[in-house]
């Protein structure tokens, strides 16, 4: 089959790899006009035990070619407003890993109605400064939306997948239970974000306190919003006051990670999402005052004020 990885980032690079080289899946990396013309490899290494891939001649493009099968959509929240363009005449299904709120989704299920299938990864990545994209496959399968009436494309997807190495289950409610999941620890995130690193969010008490009611403030929403993850049970637990005390417990490696990647990488993100979290709490008559505060200092942070 011929599957469209929309976004060269960490995930996609991931999936896209390993399709590539373990399942022999033909794969387009849909990327920005300016990376088309780079003949740059993709190599991709395992966190657990430094097994590296790498993909020679990956194939770019600007657009979802018209004869690919399925679309797996890696992007970043705040890029979704872009993606007819990248999605171009296509007709295939899109696969959208891609963490998305309700109001993201409602807009991707008016714009693709069916074709549209929300994914969850167990899978963290991130880019290491020498372009090597470091990653951790979790032993529970990544889920995709079961559609119905049933998608060939998407059944032989999650068979390339699971020959790849990274095994796909079919779920129904899926798009309820990725937002239910996230918003129960996001703002954990959204914490290091503010602070600028783990050390410096331990460090400030009162950023603390904030980031630990608003994970209480997620974790209600997430109730609310659909049936999160049975991991998500553990939650209150680390995202507690004393329980984020256990994050300078991490080895180096996920604490570079987790730094980097929400602390950093998906900052735009972090303020979409907070916005629509607030969205949602005041739709069904949640508390979120630690949310407004939490969104105030993410706009703050980001433009330098106090």
């Amino acid at each position: 089959m011929h599957v469209a990885v929309i976004g060269a980032g960490a995930l996609g690079c991931v999936y896209g790899v390993r399709l590539a080289l373990r399942a022999r899946t033909d794969v387009t990396f849909v990327v920005r006009p300016k990376r088309v013309s780079s003949t740059d490899p993709f190599r991709i290494e395992s966190a657990w035990n430094d097994e590296r891939e790498t993909l020679e001649t990956p194939v770019r493009a600007a657009q979802v070619p018209d004869d690919a099968d399925v679309v797996l959509l890696t992007i970043g929240t705040e890029d979704l407003a872009g993606l007819d363009a990248l999605v171009g005449d296509s007709s295939a299904p899109i696969v959208v890993v891609t963490p998305t709120m309700p109001q993201d989704w409602d807009r991707l299920k008016a714009a693709y109605a069916k074709r549209a299938l929300s994914a969850m990864p167990t899978m963290s990545a991130y880019v290491r400064d020498d372009g090597v994209v470091r990653y951790w496959l979790l032993p529970a399968p990544n889920l995709i939306d079961e559609p119905r009436p049933p998608l060939p494309a998407i059944t032989e997807l999650v068979a390339e997948l699971t020959r790849a190495g990274v095994r796909t289950s079919l779920e129904l409610g899926v798009h309820e239970t990725n937002p239910a999941t996230t918003v129960a620890f996001i703002c954990l995130g959204m914490g290091m974000a503010i602070g600028g690193s783990n050390d410096a969010l331990l460090a400030d008490e009162a950023l603390v306190d904030l980031i630990s009611r608003a994970c209480v403030e997620g974790q209600r929403l997430g109730h609310r919003l659909g049936r999160p993850l049975f991991a998500a049970s553990f939650f209150p637990i680390v995202t507690s006051r004393w329980g984020m005390r256990l994050l300078r417990l991490l080895p180096a490696e996920p604490k570079y990670f987790a730094e980097s990647h929400f602390g950093r990488k998906i900052a735009a993100q972090h303020r979409v999402m907070i916005r629509q979290m607030i969205e949602l709490a005041e739709a069904k008559g949640l508390p979120h005052s630690a949310f407004d505060e939490v969104e105030r200092r993410l706009v703050s942070s980001d433009d330098g004020t106090s």
